[in-house]
């Protein structure tokens, strides 16, 4: 029987990405096993969003190597797209694929072919998969690359410009996904959806809502500048979209936005986050930070501070800034040592954990309705349709559900609930 393993880094778009490997691969006779033990095949999805990412990527490429000495190790994604040439040279890998054949894995690896071509697909690649067999959860990559070229980012050079996949495969692959309660909607730019091919996300939302009886949607990441009336509206009036967004913020201070080359400045973003909340008020909001950007002055981080409490973010995913290659902000004067950046970091993270206390804690005594996930000891674990995580004390049949549940507590991060029992 012929096996392969995968090991996958980064974003909800390569978890995706991994699971259409993983289909394809099962489909083509295929056993999967774990990456540690012997197999056949070695594949690794790979991430470059920061240094971190990218040294984890090759770190995984020697492992593949200890680890299955014998077997053909594949290497695919945007650390293949960003560094080819050096994967070439340095490393004894089976085959590279970097931003586009990813639909031709299978076939690349039974061709025994060592690398392809480089070039962007000119349009989006379809990766349809039918069900997500490893978490309760669906994601469906809608949306491929990025045209904004933000200063620090090396993501527009590692997957290309923006494509959509068309609305009809969107819906028919929801419309497969029988045994899943809830869909996340991902894609590198999400809120661009459509503009390719000449619609909208709310426009697609909508859709997803008329044909389709998947319980609770879910957007994973929009920018402030991507939601208008018409997305504000649908979210008002479809209480299967999840009361959450995650709106990244990436600086507090009109000088960095602007050497970031973000699309707004901090008084846009507040103006539309207060609109949002006096329109949606039981919508949750969390958001990404970046500390450490060249030339961000002491004085520039203190106010930020300021203005990330006033936020009230559910909670911040704190970076510190990493230099990469390509990007406009490589060059820049003024970089920071990362001592200073991993101190700016802890300085957030205590910042984002007493709001999301505070926010836990606003909850006791209301209602949620929890998609139960998995179960952790005594307790089943799973997310809120405010992005809450929350534990209550049930049977193992309650795993893929939605229950309605009363906040009893907060234990930790974490909402304690109980099945709410109406009367009849």
């Amino acid at each position: 029987m012929k096996t392969f393993s995968i090991y996958t880094l980064g974003c909800k778009v390569n978890t995706y990405e991994s699971e259409f490997y993983r289909q394809s691969m099962k489909s083509a006779g295929y056993f999967e096993v774990l990456p540690k033990e012997a197999s056949d095949v070695v594949i690794i999805n790979t991430c470059t969003v920061t240094n971190a990412a990218s040294f984890k990527s090759r770190q995984r490429i020697h492992q593949a190597k200890r680890y299955n000495p014998n077997a053909c190790v594949v290497v695919v994604g945007c650390y293949v797209q960003i560094a080819h040439e050096e994967l070439k040279s340095k490393y004894d890998i089976d085959l590279l694929i970097g931003a586009s054949h990813k639909n031709e894995l299978v076939e690349l690896i039974e061709s025994k072919l060592k690398t392809t071509e480089y070039q962007f697909p000119p349009k989006f690649e379809a990766l349809p998969i039918h069900s997500f067999d490893h978490q309760k959860k669906a994601y469906i990559k809608i949306q491929d690359g990025c045209n904004q070229f933000c200063a620090y980012c090396i993501i527009p050079y590692a997957r290309g410009r923006e494509r959509s996949l068309d609305e009809t495969s969107i819906l028919n692959q929801i419309n497969h996904f029988d045994l899943h309660q809830e869909i996340v909607l991902t894609g590198i730019h999400t809120g661009r959806y459509g503009k390719d091919i000449q619609t909208s996300l709310s426009h697609l939302l909508n859709r997803i809502c008329l044909e389709t009886s998947i319980q609770r949607i879910r957007i994973s990441s929009i920018e402030i500048t991507e939601i208008d009336q018409n997305l504000i509206q649908l979210i008002k009036q479809q209480k299967r979209i999840a009361r959450h967004l995650h709106i990244p913020l990436q600086a507090a201070n009109d000088v960095t936005l602007k050497a970031m080359n973000r699309p707004y400045d901090l008084q846009q973003f507040r103006t539309k986050l207060e609109a949002l909340r006096s329109e949606l008020p039981d919508l949750l909001i969390s958001t990404d930070i970046i500390v450490g950007f060249p030339g961000e002055t002491q004085e520039q981080f203190e106010a930020s501070l300021v203005q990330l409490e006033y936020f009230e973010f559910s909670f911040i995913n704190v970076f510190p800034y990493s230099k990469r290659a390509f990007t406009q902000a490589e060059n820049l004067p003024n970089q920071w040592s990362e001592s200073i950046k991993k101190e700016r970091v802890h300085r957030v993270q205590k910042i984002s954990d007493q709001i999301n206390l505070s926010v836990l804690n606003s909850y006791v005594g209301k209602e949620v309705i929890v998609l139960v996930e998995q179960q952790q000891g005594i307790y089943l674990w799973g997310y809120t349709s405010e992005y809450l995580p929350a534990m209550l004390i049930g049977e193992s049949t309650l795993i893929n559900t939605l229950i309605a549940c009363k906040v009893k507590a907060v234990k930790g991060d974490q909402l304690i609930v109980e099945p709410v029992t109406y009367e009849t």
